[in-house]
């Protein structure tokens, strides 16, 4: 599956201004109403119009956008969880 930016035709880090020109070229591109009614074209044009959309929703707010690039970043969350303390004579994890 690929990426919004890839749905979009955009580098990672590629600025708002950008974004929004390349959605609004492939709309111009994809929309369905520029094939024939009842046609498998205009069924993959509604397909990718949704997708666009979808990316496009998602990558032009900016508290979205920092969402969905740090599912992709692997980045180590700010604590470590603890690991329990052992037994030193049975190796037991202990209750504190």
């Amino acid at each position: 599956m690929p990426t919004h930016y890839e749905t979009l035709d955009v580098p990672g880090e590629a600025n708002a201004e950008r974004i929004k020109r390349s959605y609004r070229r492939l709309v111009k591109i994809y929309h369905p109403d520029k094939f024939p009614h009842g046609s498998a074209a205009q069924a993959e044009a509604e397909k990718r119009i949704r997708e666009l959309n979808a990316a496009y929703m998602v990558l032009s707010k900016p508290l979205s956008r920092a969402s969905y690039d740090a599912k992709f970043k692997k980045v180590a969350p700010p604590y470590q969880q603890a690991e329990p303390e052992h037994c030193a004579r049975c190796g037991k994890p202990t209750g504190y």
